[in-house]
């Protein structure tokens, strides 16, 4: 009796075990794939500007990442919309246009947010002292 009473603890720490692992792996994943994102966003956005500047418009992304990520998940939502009304029978030309219509507007939105980073980054380091000067 003692024995299955163990045996059953056992098996059921195991199985809470695994699922707080399981939990935990796709957190991680999420993130990993949320932060790949933004690194894709700084390469693109950033690549052409000196390294002081990339430093400090990763500063200012790394603090606005909340308002980032909202902008990233607004377009992806507003592309998924896209893509079903663009499968959706009897095709209905006037919802694929607003469909449309709605990732330019998302499209826009997070390019205007990454423009006002990168010139709050601009700012920053413009009013940063020269060094050595």
């Amino acid at each position: 009796m003692k024995r299955s009473w163990i045996w059953t603890a056992t098996l059921v720490l195991l199985a809470l075990s695994l699922a707080v692992n399981f939990f935990l792996v796709g957190y991680a994943v999420h993130g990993l794939r949320q932060g790949a994102a933004a690194r894709v966003l700084l390469s693109e956005i950033a690549s052409g500007y000196p390294p002081e500047v990339r430093k400090e418009f990763r500063g200012v992304l790394r603090d606005n990442r909340a308002r980032t990520f909202q902008s990233l998940h607004e377009l992806r939502a507003a592309r998924a919309n896209l893509a079903a009304a663009q499968k959706a029978t009897p095709f209905d030309e006037a919802a694929v246009k607003d469909a449309m219509i709605a990732v330019r507007t998302a499209t826009t939105s997070l390019q205007a947010t990454m423009q006002d980073y990168l010139l709050m980054a601009l700012k920053n380091v413009n009013a940063k002292p020269a060094v050595g000067g």
